[in-house]
C-alpha cells in the first residue's frame, strides 16, 4: 500500500470527529508507532485534530480488560496541552470521574456492590472510565497483550468505545506476529469492528524521511546511506542516528570528508550489528577489501559473494584506522573519543598524501585499465611504485601487491619490497597491533604473515595488568591471546601483590578474568603462576580459602571430591553440616581481605 495513501488516510482520520475504528498493521520496527505519534503531533500542533482528548495505550503485558480500561484513564491527555500523560492529566481525569460519581452516587453504590468493586479507588477509576467519551484512543501492540487478555475482548472494547461512547479508535499491530488464534479472531472481527484497514510498509526512502529529520550534513548522509542499504526499520534508524551524532561530536573540527566517511561506517556497522539476519557480520566488514585476495581466493559461499557485491556498491573500500574504532564502538555501545580523533588525524594526513597522483596508484590503474601494455611494463611499474610509496601502503594493499608480483614470477622483488616496507613502517605506533584482523576472508602472503607476527612479538606490552583486569571486569571485552601473553610475564609474587594492592576494587572480577585468561591456549606459564598465587592467598586463612572456592578461582581440594563413606559408616551430624555450609556460604558472599593471616 502506497505510503502517500496511508498518510492521507491517517490525516483524514485524525481530522474527522466522527467515531470510527482504524487498524494499521505492519512489521515490527517499520515505524507504525513513531509515524502515528508524529502525524498526531503535527495535526495537534496545527489545530486540526478532530477531538479534544486522546490516549495512547500499549497492550504489552496487560492481562485484563480492567487493566486496559485503567490504562486508558491514566494515559488520556487534553489535546494541545501535553502529548504525554502525567500526574496532572490523571488528576484531571479522576476529578471528572469523582464529579460524575457524586452526581450518580446512589446508582454507583448499588453498582459497587453488584460488581464487587474492591475499594473506593477501583470505583473512582471505573467512574473516570465512564467519562471516556468522544475522544481518540490508540491501542498499540495488540499481538503482545498478556495471555489473559483475548483479542476478542480488545476488539469488543474498541467497538463499545465507537458505538456507545462516540470515540475514535486506532489499532496498531503486527498481524504477521499474532498467534494463530489471535489472527483468526482478528480476521473474523475485522468486518464487524474495523472501518478502515491499512498496511504500513514504507520504502527505505520514506522511512528515512520520517525517522531522520534535519538538513545538516550528517542527517543528509544518514538518509542517503540508509537508503543505499535498503534499511526500512525505523527503530534501527534511530539507534544509528544516535551513534552517528555521538561520533559527530567527537570529530567536530575535522574535514567534511572525514565526517562523511565516519557516518557511512556508523550506518554500515549499525545495520550489521542490529539486523544480523539481514546483513553481513562485523567481522566480515572488517576483513573486506576489494583489492586483497585478487589471486588465490578460495571459493566463497554465495551469501559472502553477495555481501562483497553489496559493500562494493555501498562504496566501502576497506577497513582503515578510522573505520576500525567505529565498528568496535558499535559493538561495544560506546566510542572512545581520543582513539577516534587520533584515527581521524591519520586518515586526513593520508588523504592529503593520496591527493597526489602517486606512482603506486598509477601502476594499479595501468593493470586494471589497459590490455595493450606489456606484462613486464606493468610489473616494473608496480615494483617501482611500491618502493616509492612504502610508508603509504596499508597491510591489505601490500598483501595484494605481493600476491600480484609472485603470481607473475617476481618473487625476489616481492620479498625485497616486503623487507623494505617493514623497515619503513616499523616505527609507526600500532603498526603491528591487531593487523591480521583485516585478512579474515583472504589468504595472506606467507612472508608477510611471518614478518608481521615477528614484528608484533618484538613489541613490549607496557599495559598495566591491574588496569587490564579491572577494565575486563567492567566491560567484559578482551583480546584473549594478547591479554594472556601480557599476564604471563607476571610471577606468582607479582600476582599476589597485584590482588593485594587492589583489594578495594572488584578483586573477585579481576581474579575471574585472570582465571579465564589462564585457560587460553599457550598460557601455561600464567596458569602455573596464578594457581600458585591464589594458593598462597588461600593459605592465609580458612575463611579466605572458602571465599576463593566460592568464587570458582581456586582448584578443588582433595576433600572436595572425596567419595561418600560406605553404607553403615557414621557420617557428620546434619546440624553440624548445615552450620559448616552456612559458614561457607557466608564466606563466599563477603569481600576478599588482603595481607596478614586470618
Amino acid at each position: 500500500m502506497s505510503y502517500a495513501i496511508v498518510r492521507a488516510e491517517i490525516e483524514r482520520f485524525l481530522r474527522s470527529p466522527s467515531p470510527e475504528v482504524l487498524c494499521i498493521s505492519g512489521r515490527w520496527g517499520v515505524g507504525k508507532t513513531y509515524s502515528w505519534q508524529t502525524f498526531l503531533r503535527e495535526e495537534e500542533t496545527a489545530g486540526r485534530l478532530g477531538v479534544d482528548r486522546h490516549a495512547y495505550v500499549s497492550l504489552f503485558g496487560l492481562n485484563s480488560l480492567g487493566e486496559l480500561r485503567s490504562a486508558i484513564v491514566e494515559n488520556t491527555v487534553v489535546a494541545g496541552r501535553s502529548s504525554l500523560p502525567d500526574a496532572s492529566s490523571l488528576h484531571g481525569m479522576l476529578r471528572e470521574g469523582e464529579r460524575f460519581a457524586r452526581r450518580s452516587r446512589p446508582a454507583l453504590e448499588v453498582a459497587a456492590g453488584f460488581f464487587r468493586m474492591k475499594d473506593a479507588g477501583d470505583a473512582l477509576y471505573r467512574a473516570a472510565f465512564l467519562t471516556v467519551q468522544g475522544q481518540l484512543v490508540c491501542f498499540d501492540d495488540l499481538e503482545r497483550a498478556g495471555k489473559s487478555l483475548e483479542m476478542r475482548d480488545v476488539l469488543g472494547l474498541a467497538s463499545l468505545l465507537r458505538e456507545q461512547r462516540g470515540c475514535k479508535v486506532v489499532l496498531l499491530l503486527n498481524k504477521e506476529q499474532a498467534e494463530a488464534k489471535q489472527a483468526e479472531e482478528l480476521d473474523r472481527q475485522l468486518e464487524k469492528v474495523v472501518d478502515t484497514f491499512l498496511i504500513f510498509e514504507p520504502t527505505s526512502a520514506e522511512a528515512a524521511a520520517i525517522a531522520i529529520g534535519g538538513d545538516d550534513p550528517v542527517a543528509v548522509a544518514l538518509r542517503d546511506r540508509l537508503v543505499a542499504l535498503d534499511v526500512t526499520n525505523m527503530r534501527v534508524m534511530k539507534k544509528v542516528e544516535r551513534w552517528a551524532r555521538l561520533v559527530e561530536t567527537e570529530l567536530r573540527g575535522f574535514d567534511a570528508a572525514t565526517l562523511a566517511q565516519a557516518t557511512a561506517t556508523v550506518v554500515l556497522g549499525g545495520w550489521c550489528f542490529l539486523q544480523r539476519d539481514l546483513a553481513p557480520s562485523l567481522d566480515f566488514v572488517r576483513g573486506f577489501n576489494p583489492m586483497s585476495g585478487l589471486f588465490g581466493r578460495k571459493e566463497e559461499p554465495a551469501d559472502e559473494k553477495g555481501w562483497r557485491e553489496l559493500l562494493g556498491r555501498y562504496g566501502y573500500g576497506s577497513t582503515d584506522e578510522l573505520d576500525e574504532p567505529i565498528l568496535d564502538g558499535v559493538a561495544l555501545g560506546y566510542f572512545r573519543g581520543n582513539v577516534l580523533r587520533e584515527a581521524a588525524r591519520s586518515v586526513e594526513e593520508r588523504r592529503r598524501r593520496e591527493g597526489r597522483d602517486d606512482s603506486f596508484s598509477r601502476a594499479w590503474r595501468l593493470y586494471h585499465d589497459s590490455l595493450t601494455t606489456d606484462d613486464d611494463v606493468i610489473l616494473d611499474a608496480m615494483q617501482a611504485g611500491a618502493l616509492e610509496n612504502l610508508a603509504e601502503i596499508t597491510p591489505t594493499n601490500m598483501n595484494g601487491t605481493l600476491s600480484f608480483l609472485r603470481r607473475y614470477g617476481r618473487d625476489a622483488q616481492a620479498s625485497d619490497i616486503l623487507a623494505r616496507w617493514i623497515e619503513a613502517n616499523r616505527g609507526k605506533e600500532g603498526f603491528f597491533d591487531r593487523w591480521n584482523r583485516f585478512f579474515a576472508n583472504d589468504p595472506v602472503d606467507a612472508e608477510l604473515l611471518a614478518a608481521m607476527e615477528a614484528g608484533r612479538a618484538e613489541i613490549v606490552d607496557a599495559r598495566d595488568p591491574a588496569d587490564m583486569l579491572k577494565q575486563m571486569a567492567k566491560s567484559g571485552g578482551y583480546n584473549p591471546a594478547e591479554d594472556a601473553a601480557r599476564l604471563s610475564r607476571l610471577s606468582a609474587d607479582e600476582i599476589v601483590r597485584l590482588f593485594d594492592d587492589h583489594a578495594a576494587d572488584d578483586v573477585k572480577g579481576m581474579m575471574e578474568w585472570a582465571d579465564r585468561l589462564a585457560a587460553q591456549p599457550g598460557a601455561e606459564n600464567l596458569r602455573a603462576s596464578l594457581d600458585e598465587a591464589l594458593g598462597r592467598i588461600a593459605s592465609r586463612s580458612r575463611m579466605r580459602e572458602d571465599r576463593l572456592r566460592g568464587w570458582g578461582v581456586l582448584p578443588k581440594s582433595p576433600e572436595d571430591g572425596q567419595a561418600q563413606p560406605p553404607e553403615g559408616v557414621e557420617t557428620q551430624n546434619p546440624a553440624s553440616a548445615g552450620a559448616d555450609a552456612a559458614a561457607a556460604g557466608s564466606a563466599s558472599a563477603t569481600g576478599y581481605e588482603h595481607g596478614g593471616s586470618g
